[in-house]
């Protein structure tokens, strides 16, 4: 199993047969609606992306992102019900609700949505399963107890500590409870306004980070063991 970042929260997680993208921003749509512009460019263009299963957590545009769904054609979407008419009036015609409780298969993922607690009415977290690996998204989520869960392997959680999402110590304090084996921290990069720095987490965690550059996607991952 490989996971790629995409940017903010997205990610892209595959096995070399079936491939998953989880809440890819590819677009400005955010500057078009707060003028907060992008300080990556996205790694590719979103009439590119032919995963098997795209995953919105919420709706909001910098995860399900108009501008670029727009531009995607015969995927399958899995959102929260309260996505649905965002994703359809970009001309998604095979969405499938993804409310808290439901599970899904695709290919050898087993994919779950669970409790997330963030400023929108549905926000969901991601559970992946394949082979034995438990990885666990959090998505865009407020510290909460009900986040804490047994048997997670990769543990990616946001830090940015803005607009309904943990700061840097709720994020330690959530990832030492989980107690995973590898935890990575998310949602940083994308804009000025809405950023931390990921090696204030990496260093209260890790006593040597990793730092993973993959040039497929000119992007970087920092991965702390636990």
């Amino acid at each position: 199993m490989k996971i790629r970042w995409i940017g903010q929260g997205g990610y892209i997680i595959g096995d070399g047969k079936t491939e998953l993208c989880i809440d890819p921003y590819l677009s400005d749509a955010v500057e078009k609606a707060s003028g907060k512009k992008r300080l990556v460019a996205p790694p590719f263009s979103p009439d590119e992306l032919r995963s098997d299963a795209v995953i919105c957590t919420h709706n909001h545009i910098d995860h399900v992102d108009p501008d670029a769904i727009s531009q995607m054609t015969g995927l399958r979407f899995f959102a929260p019900s309260d996505c649905e008419k965002t994703v359809r009036e970009c001309g998604v015609t095979d969405y499938t609700p993804f409310d808290e409780g439901d599970r899904i298969r695709i290919g050898d993922f087993d994919i779950e949505a669970v409790y997330a607690d963030h400023t929108t009415k549905s926000a969901i977290g991601v559970l992946v399963r394949h082979s034995g690996v438990t990885v666990y998204l959090t998505g865009d989520t407020f510290y909460n107890e009900r986040l804490i869960r047994d048997g997670v392997d990769i543990f990616i959680v946001c830090i940015n500590g803005r607009l309904g999402n943990m700061s840097v110590e709720e994020a330690i304090r959530l990832t030492r409870e989980i107690n995973p084996k590898i935890a990575i921290p998310s949602h940083y990069g994308m804009f000025a306004e809405n950023t931390e720095d990921p090696k204030k987490f990496t260093s209260r965690l890790d006593n040597g980070v990793e730092l993973e550059y993959n040039a497929e996607y000119d992007t970087e991952v920092l991965l702390c063991s636990i």
